[in-house]
């Protein structure tokens, strides 16, 4: 065999084993209609793998993981990105192109992903008893949302992995997460009048109109708080109209 012909095999062999390297990591293909795709580097460059509406990839394709920079979104879907497979962990939702994901704090850490479409009555698919993929939003969103409605706090981080669970796995609504929170016992103690409350929110309100701490005749602003379910509000426009504060705003 001739110089000639053994390079030739030689390169002819190289091609073969680069070309079959890439697509078994990011698969590549064609772009869909409705979907998004996902780039190893920044302004979509770079090795690529694409999802349609209503995939869920719970791991990445090989060599993806923790690899992601830019994203391009095609048609009416809504991405949500997870930092963890299984869909778990910090995430993000985007409707719309990103160039560079260094810009969202999300640079090569995407480790699962949900494709969903936003038009309505779409109907995406969901999985086993899980509810319609449509219908399910940001985890971490919902329960950062329930937990400043109905507790009035941020989550600590063992309700929010606790709910994130519930919503992921067992298909939780945001209403069920909000009324599992109304059924805990720091909501029972913090919505549930004592004296020493009343006591508390009548002291309040003297403060604030009266600019002194209350004496024996505020035991009848006590009562109507506990018993009328006054707020500090009630009080204190009481209080405004006592002889004692017109006197003082003359």
């Amino acid at each position: 065999m001739g110089n000639g012909a053994a390079i030739a095999i030689l390169a002819t062999g190289a091609l073969l084993a680069t070309s079959s390297a890439a697509p078994g990591q990011w698969r590549g293909g064609p772009v869909p209609r409705e979907g998004a795709c996902f780039y190893q580097d920044a302004n979509y460059r770079g090795q690529y793998f694409c999802a349609e509406d209503g995939d869920e990839l719970s791991a990445m394709p090989s060599g993806a993981n923790d690899r992601v920079s830019s994203i391009r979104v095609f048609g009416q879907v809504e991405i949500t990105v997870f930092e963890d497979p299984r869909f778990r962990g910090e995430s993000m939702v985007f409707d719309s192109d990103v160039r560079d994901l260094q810009s969202e704090n999300f640079n090569d850490v995407i480790s699962s992903v949900q494709v969903e479409g936003r038009s309505f009555g779409r109907g995406v698919r969901g999985r086993g008893n899980r509810p319609p993929f449509a219908s399910r939003q940001n985890p971490d969103a919902i329960v950062r949302r329930a937990y400043q409605d109905i507790l009035e706090r941020d989550p600590d981080p063992v309700g929010m992995r606790t709910y994130r669970i519930h919503i992921i796995d067992d298909g939780w609504t945001e209403e069920e997460v909000r009324e599992a929170l109304r059924r805990s016992p720091e909501y029972r103690e913090k919505n549930t009048m004592t004296r020493a409350k009343a006591e508390e929110i009548v002291r309040r309100a003297y403060v604030a109109v009266l600019k002194r701490e209350p004496d024996a005749g505020s035991r009848g602003y006590v009562n109507s708080v506990l018993r009328d379910k006054w707020t500090q509000q009630d009080v204190e426009r009481e209080l405004r109209r006592s002889l004692e504060y017109r006197k003082d705003n003359r």
